[in-house]
């Protein structure tokens, strides 16, 4: 059964307020006042739903209490009775006091019961509507987290929850991270691009305490600068123009799980001060929020950046790098392990056969030896694609040749066929081989590369000049 709305009456004649009485007692719980100080006393002890004020009063007016209600209960029904018509006194009692109806005396009880009516069935609208905004806010929340969830079970729909490898650096890694799964440490996962970074995020995640609750991964250096604070942290209804409802951000939307901050090199440096503070005292701040929120997340960080580097070059800040740097790991290239390359193509064949739906053979002895020749700048994620491809070049049934595998993998020159026997141009193409592996190792850095070749920087210099790769 719906509860009788209650009324607040006030005026400071003792008639007029128990004419009021008799006019609204049948159907409403009605409290009475006779002054502004008594009515704000009886809202701050009940549950009233609308005010039916006396304009002029003595020490505070009905406006006046309007105003002072106003701060404290602003979804109050507010009507104003008065004999004075002023356009002064009407137009603050609409827009100080936040006034729903302006009656003047003498008043009919008819027509005030209609006003109070009207207001009140407003009110419920307006309240329904914020009930079901608040419920499509919630729903759509729950939306974008059940997204992230399916695009994370549809990743690894078809793929082994362990890590694909045949020789031991991956297994040495694995033992390394073992150690820490079980704990709160941030750990910092370094490597090239495609090595697989996010596989040993999900991992650290899938052994560790945490295993139940979501998994978030966010590179950082894919949302728009000007969205980056919103994104991870959230928004209030109204904090910028197109806030027109409240948004978590990934933090809480990863309470109670784990967050994978991908390629944290590339954070702005706004972000990284917010990093800071929630790793520090685990306390987010919403934008248009004035208290911080707290937020139970552990945080796995990566980047392919040397972030020593980029700390000495004042472009990342050094109390983030210590904090997330606790517990580090580099996962080496492709071409550093290469007994993993046999063992994930034939993952990938398996996986691609299945996912494809492609009767796919065996890779024959001289595709073995031209995967395995080959230096994969591109890591796992470039055998992945070319694999891929593979299967869907591939007659069904019949062992996959070299002819199908991409030029660059197939033709890669050999010195002796550059060289044509001479010793001299053999060793220079080698000197080149290696100056671009190592330029392309250290990310162009030429101190770097310079010292890992064991040559001079003004060498180095020089050598890209003739090799026509001009130094950046």
């Amino acid at each position: 059964m719906k509860k009788k709305y209650e009324l607040l009456l006030i005026d400071d004649e003792l008639a007029n307020l128990q004419k009021l009485q008799r006019t609204f007692m049948d159907r409403y719980v009605v409290h009475l006042a006779q002054s502004g100080e008594e009515a704000l006393d009886i809202l701050g002890r009940g549950t009233i739903d609308a005010v039916i004020t006396d304009q002029k009063m003595p020490n505070m007016t009905g406006i006046e209490f309007l105003e002072a209600s106003q701060r404290e209960y602003p979804n109050l029904v507010r009507i104003v009775l008065t004999g004075y018509t002023e356009v002064d006194d009407l137009i603050a009692a609409i827009n100080t006091g936040k006034v729903h109806k302006y009656i003047t005396k003498p008043w009919e009880p008819e027509d005030v019961r209609m006003a109070v009516q009207e207001a009140l069935e407003k009110m419920e609208l307006v309240r329904e509507n914020e009930r079901l905004a608040t419920e499509l806010k919630i729903a759509n929340e729950r939306l974008r987290t059940e997204n992230i969830l399916l695009r994370q079970e549809v990743e690894e729909k078809g793929h082994s929850k362990e890590i694909v490898y045949g020789g031991p650096e991956m297994e040495n890694i694995l033992r390394l991270l073992r150690r820490v799964t079980s704990t709160e440490t941030t750990v910092l996962i370094q490597g090239e691009t495609g090595t697989g970074k996010e596989l040993i995020a999900r991992f650290i995640h899938r052994a560790s305490n945490r295993c139940d609750n979501i998994f978030i991964p966010v590179n950082c250096g894919a949302i728009p600068r000007e969205l980056v604070e919103s994104e991870f942290f959230g928004h209030a209804k109204g904090a910028f123009t197109g806030a027109v409802q409240e948004k978590k951000g990934f933090f809480e939307m990863a309470q109670g799980g784990t967050i994978f901050l991908d390629e944290i090199g590339e954070a702005p440096p706004e972000l990284q001060v917010k990093l800071l503070r929630v790793i520090q005292e685990g306390e987010i701040m919403p934008v248009g929020y004035h208290q911080p929120k707290k937020v139970d997340v552990r945080i796995i960080t990566s980047t392919n950046r040397d972030l020593k580097a980029e700390v000495e070059a004042g472009r990342f800040r050094q109390d983030l790098y210590f904090r997330i740097n606790v517990f580090s790991v580099t996962i080496p290239p492709l071409r550093e392990r290469p007994k993993d390359i046999i063992p994930l193509a034939e993952f990938f064949l398996r996986h691609f056969a299945v996912k494809l739906n492609r009767k796919a053979g065996q890779f024959r002895e001289e595709t073995r030896q031209l995967l395995l020749s080959y230096s994969w700048p591109g890591n796992v994620r470039e055998l992945q694609n070319e694999v891929e491809r593979l299967v869907l070049l591939a007659e069904p049934d019949k062992d996959i040749g070299p002819e199908f595998l991409s030029d660059h993998i197939r033709q890669k020159p050999r010195i002796s066929q550059r060289s044509d026997g001479d010793l001299k141009a053999a060793i220079q193409h080698l000197e080149d081989e290696m100056i671009a592996e190592a330029m392309r190792k250290y990310r162009n850095n030429k101190s770097r590369a310079a010292r890992a070749l064991g040559i001079s920087r003004q060498s180095l210099i020089e050598k890209l000049r003739r090799m026509n790769l001009s130094p950046k």
